[in-house]
């Protein structure tokens, strides 16, 4: 039983493809380890999502309560002025 040349090199690339995946599967698996494992890539992610929620948050309550007080010196400028021209003038 002879083997052909052309069964050699296809059992030859077979081995080749079989090692290559084997290197990818594991390359993969590792990097899937690595991202899930504590402060990992995951970990990471999931902090930074909360912190960007955190300030959208703070961000809100700094835009209300500036509002709020603009509201209240935009209404309290005229009687503030008022008040002021009064003093000056009654002198």
């Amino acid at each position: 039983m002879e083997q052909c040349e052309y069964h050699v090199l296809l059992v030859s690339d077979i081995a080749v493809i079989k090692n290559d995946l084997t290197y990818i599967k594991d390359r993969i698996c590792s990097h899937v380890e690595e991202g899930e494992k504590t402060g990992g890539f995951r970990d990471r992610l999931l902090l930074l999502e909360q912190s960007v929620s955190e300030l959208k948050k703070a961000m809100w309550t700094r835009v209300i309560v500036a509002g709020f007080i603009g509201g209240l010196l935009g209404t309290g400028s005229s009687d503030a002025i008022g008040l002021v021209l009064k003093w000056v003038m009654g002198r």
